[in-house]
């Protein structure tokens, strides 16, 4: 016999799964951080989504962006996991880095869901915010 399901089954159902997917997320993110931190610049490009691959191109081209433009992902101090919206298709998750001098980052991850799973299809710096006085 079918039963219908209550508002909150409903609500729980859906948070649950929405949780899963957040989950999955910041796992990509955290493997990815952990392969750089490692040197592992192949390990790290894994987690890129096929648009990112093919703007790239070899594994090289990938290190050497890296390296110019988001040096404080290669060895960070620490990052943690900040805030995540749904955007259509795709997850923004927010990720703070400290560096080793001691510096803040936040970082936006847009990940995309392929049928390899989640994977990284851009990253933007946040502007910092600015001290309150």
């Amino acid at each position: 016999m079918w039963r219908v399901a209550s508002g909150v089954q409903v609500a729980l159902l859906i948070a649950g799964a929405a949780s899963a997917q957040e989950e999955a997320v910041k796992g990509v993110i955290g493997a990815q951080m952990e392969a750089l931190s490692n040197g592992d610049f192949a390990g790290a490009y894994e987690m890129a989504s096929p648009g990112i691959r093919g703007t790239f191109g070899p594994v090289e081209n990938f290190e050497r962006m890296l390296r110019q433009g988001y040096p404080e992902v290669l060895d960070p101090r620490l990052f943690r996991f900040m805030g995540v919206e749904a955007r259509g298709d795709r997850q923004a998750q927010v990720l703070l880095v400290e560096d080793r001098q001691g510096r803040s980052f936040l970082l936006e991850y847009l990940m995309i869901e392929t049928p390899e799973g989640w994977k990284i299809d851009a990253v933007r710096r946040l502007p910092a915010a600015e001290p309150a006085v």
